[in-house]
């Protein structure tokens, strides 16, 4: 639970985010493969939530989790199935974490809260490639047919 809480609360913008790129689209979208892998100043970023977002007016996106060794396969959640529609993608990589008022990761409800009330949300990655708080994003993708490899490099 102590993770997951952490995770999850991190990722609720990122979600929230994602839904309105989906919309209600037919389970039968044809999607290609998508994979790759994040570093973050060189070494595989774990735990990351890539989020890629569509820039047509289909409002189709994809997201996933990278695994311990940074790499990522997109899905697409209107598709049911793993990979992302063809087209340009603005994409957004983030990691959180939740942290109590001493800066001491949040572990479980009876860990003292920040100064709100409530854990305070720390960013693990510079947030210019998070599209947190409006910030345009700086990473690309174009989906084409086939496989596609996307390997994300982010630095300070």
């Amino acid at each position: 639970m102590t993770r997951l809480f952490c995770y999850s609360f991190a990722l609720l913008g990122f979600f929230t985010l994602f839904v309105a790129t989906t919309g209600c689209q037919p389970a039968g979208l044809t999607v290609q493969p998508v994979t790759g892998t994040v570093t973050y100043n060189g070494q595989p970023l774990e735990k990351a939530l890539v989020t890629f977002v569509s820039t047509n007016d289909l409002g189709h996106g994809a997201y996933a989790m990278t695994d311990a060794d940074g790499k990522y396969t997109l899905e697409t959640h209107a598709a049911k199935k793993p990979g992302a529609v063809l087209g340009d993608y603005k994409v957004f990589i983030a990691k959180t974490i939740s942290v109590d008022r001493n800066g001491k990761e949040y572990i479980d409800d009876s860990q003292p809260l920040g100064p709100s009330g409530r854990p305070e949300t720390r960013h693990l990655v510079p947030k210019k490639y998070s599209g947190v708080d409006g910030t345009p994003a700086i990473l690309t993708a174009t989906v084409q047919k086939g496989k596609n490899v996307f390997d994300f490099n982010l630095e300070d």
